[in-house]
């Protein structure tokens, strides 16, 4: 039996600001030439080309970046349906463990030729073969039951299948190889013409692309921030990515927009004593914390630090006020929301537990432990070491002494699982709940930092997981987060092992000109969630 399935529209009046406000108006004429005779856009949004990308092997397509040159099966549209990409239909046994696609015959690679059953049996399998860039082991058998049908046979139930369907970029079985990152051949709407790391990305239209696009070219330049911003102000870039410290900027020709945006920010806690050993993608590594392995600490952080001040502090106001992974989406388990900023309570949670400021230096202790830790961030995000600044200006007023420590993600992930870090995520699908709280993930890939265990958790996870109709999971995915009558989750008012901050807004600056069409509610990682429609675009 066919079924439609979507991902409910999160919450109608959240969504409804998905349509940018415009912040900032300028009204001089563009003194660019006549737009219509250009075919060429120039980006500046970053420079995660460079860390290794058009290869799925590389987790190409993980923040929906594959957009731009491949498609998924699935994807999802501006209001969050989840409809067909290279799959006209598909449909779900009643049971949960088949998923059956028909693949659109007219879809093609920017060599010619036709993407069909072979190359999506090929792109699957490689990656369940691969084990890191995508969890695939969920999938027992796939196959070609008709020419242009493919079927995955399960070993259990997955309903965040999903989430793999709709960020896996399909590969050619014929042409892929370890030399493909250098290489790609999809069948999105453009392909890749030049690629100098640390320079450029040079994109020229998909020839055989079944949609007209209005541009011919987009060239992004990988700048960091500041010489990005100076690029535009010379005139010489059509969209840029900002920081919310770069907010008041004005630019001649072009206006500031901000999307809001499922992508979060939270402190990830270790929940277990220092002393204990882990993985950490295959490498042994330091596990545990004897300050943070105190659920009064992650308690206290939860109720006292002030979510609304750090935003204006650190983002300009540009951002919501985050409880959870899931805030706004409609798996959130409102029950959770609570009054921050409520430095007496935070106090009085650490008390009780037997924290005491026993020489009177401000600092907290317990059985000859200072409550005193080092948060980790990437030294190469602003926003991350602001948000750790601000969080060790306020965590200090109730007596946690937090010592921010910008470092490479290298050593984030070996140090991660013994003391705090800056983390970040937020997709339309709830697969992260998964992946960043249940036990049974616990040293594999980068999953469950904290290595947070708990019993009734990891139940209502896997019925989550486990359960055949999207909907109907999502009381399970709510029961994770906190269950009232068995006083019992992983949400902040429980076992806290990840204190999420916010969601923060994804700004741009867009040539005035440029129409980007409705946007989707964007997910974690604002350099690539722009382009999910790039084959609308066009000119005002």
């Amino acid at each position: 039996m066919k079924q439609k399935h979507f991902i409910k529209k999160a919450f109608i009046l959240f969504l409804i600001t998905s349509i940018a406000t415009i912040f900032v108006a300028c009204g001089e004429k563009s003194s660019k030439p006549n737009i219509k005779e250009r075919d060429e856009l120039v980006i500046a949004v970053g420079s995660l080309f460079d860390s290794g990308q058009f290869d799925p092997k590389q987790k190409y397509g993980s923040h929906q970046q594959h957009r731009l040159t491949h498609n998924s099966l699935l994807k999802y549209d501006s209001d969050l349906n989840l409809i067909g990409d290279l799959a006209s239909d598909y449909e779900i046994s009643k049971d949960g463990m088949s998923w059956t696609f028909t693949i659109k015959p007219d879809i093609k690679f920017s060599n010619g030729e036709t993407v069909n059953a072979e190359d999506v049996v090929f792109t699957y399998d490689m990656l369940k073969k691969d084990g890191i860039a995508f969890d695939l082991g969920f999938i027992d058998t796939i196959q070609i039951i008709e020419n242009d049908k493919v079927k995955f046979n399960l070993k259990e139930p997955r309903i965040t299948f999903v989430s793999q369907l709709t960020e896996i970029p399909i590969v050619p079985a014929k042409y892929y190889d370890e030399n493909y990152t250098n290489n790609p051949i999809g069948s999105g709407p453009y392909m890749v013409k030049e690629y100098k790391k640390g320079e450029q990305v040079i994109f020229e239209k998909n020839p055989y692309y079944n949609k007209p696009l209005f541009f011919k070219k987009l060239t992004f330049l990988l700048l960091e921030e500041d010489a990005a911003l100076a690029a535009a102000k010379a005139g010489g870039i059509d969209v840029l990515a900002i920081p919310a410290s770069f907010s008041e900027q004005k630019i001649d020709n072009m206006t500031l927009y901000s999307y809001p945006s499922v992508d979060a920010r939270g402190i990830v806690l270790p929940v277990l004593p220092a002393g204990n050993k882990g993985m950490i993608n295959g490498t042994e590594v330091n596990v545990g914390n004897d300050v943070t392995s105190d659920l009064a600490i992650r308690q206290a952080l939860n109720i006292g630090l002030n979510r609304k001040e750090l935003i204006d502090l650190t983002m300009n106001g540009y951002g919501q006020v985050s409880y959870s992974l899931s805030d706004r989406l409609p798996w959130f388990n409102e029950e959770q929301i609570i009054e921050d900023g409520n430095i007496e309570e935070a106090k009085r949670i650490l008390s009780d537990a037997g924290w005491k400021d026993e020489d009177g230096d401000g600092i907290l202790e317990k059985n000859g432990i200072r409550a005193s830790f080092e948060l980790y961030y990437s030294a190469e995000d602003k926003l991350r070491g602001d948000l750790s600044v601000g969080v060790a200006d306020q965590a200090i007023k109730f007596g946690i002494e937090i010592k921010p420590r910008g470092s490479s993600w290298d050593e984030i992930f070996r140090k991660g699982k013994e003391n705090a870090v800056l983390w970040a995520g937020g997709r339309h699908h709830p697969h992260q709940l998964y992946t960043m709280y249940s036990s049974k993930v616990i040293d594999t890939g980068y999953n469950n930092m904290s290595q947070y265990k708990n019993k009734l958790v990891d139940e209502y996870l896997d019925k989550a997981m486990t359960s055949s109709d999207i909907e109907k999971s999502y009381q399970y995915w709510k029961l994770a987060q906190w269950d009232n009558n068995a006083k019992n989750g992983f949400a902040g008012i429980g076992d806290a092992p990840i204190v999420w901050i916010t969601q923060i807004d994804h700004l741009y600056f867009l040539a005035n000109d440029l129409d980007v069409g409705k946007q989707i509610l964007h997910s974690h990682g604002y350099e690539w969630s722009l382009f999910n429609d790039i084959d609308t675009w066009k000119l005002k």
